[in-house]
């Protein structure tokens, strides 16, 4: 059986992460964006992205 993924399903994962000591929230969207969502396509085609610098030049390499 599928459940309905609701506004709820989002407070309740955050009531665990709080539960479980986790510092981690989920924004909780509204039902219309759930909808929304879930019928989104998938992107079809792969779009490389430049290698990441990590010599500290460039503090947010993937920000561009």
């Amino acid at each position: 059986m599928i459940e309905k993924i609701t506004p709820e399903t989002y407070i309740k994962m955050n009531e665990e992460f709080e539960e479980e000591g986790t510092a981690f929230r989920i924004m909780v969207p509204t039902q219309e964006q759930i909808d929304n969502s879930i019928g989104a396509k998938l992107p079809t085609t792969f779009i490389p992205q430049k290698p990441m610098i990590v010599d500290g030049s460039d503090p947010w390499p993937h920000s561009k």
